[in-house]
């Protein structure tokens, strides 16, 4: 069990998502938590929905880096035609 999941709430389908995100699975864990988080009457469930939601999105700066790589191709392969001899 993930160090993070310990504090969580007892709740079965809370339980079976983090069951889902340990074994890799998030494509059940990204449909799971958001619906969870919308039904769940209790405030713990839904926190701990919405960070194992949370933990499975891209980091931003990798986001970014790959927009800058992107554009640096682009740049590249632009230059090389437009300069051909």
């Amino acid at each position: 069990m993930a160090e993070f999941t310990r504090s969580f709430p007892d709740d079965p389908e809370l339980r079976r998502l983090v069951q889902a995100f340990e074994s890799g699975d998030y494509y059940t864990v990204r449909a799971g938590a958001a619906a969870l988080a919308e039904r769940a009457s209790d405030p713990d469930v839904r926190k701990a929905a919405l960070e194992l939601r949370r933990r499975i999105e891209p980091d931003p700066a990798q986001l970014y880096l790959l927009a800058l790589t992107l554009a640096l191709l682009v740049f590249l392969v632009a230059w090389f035609y437009l300069h051909k001899h």
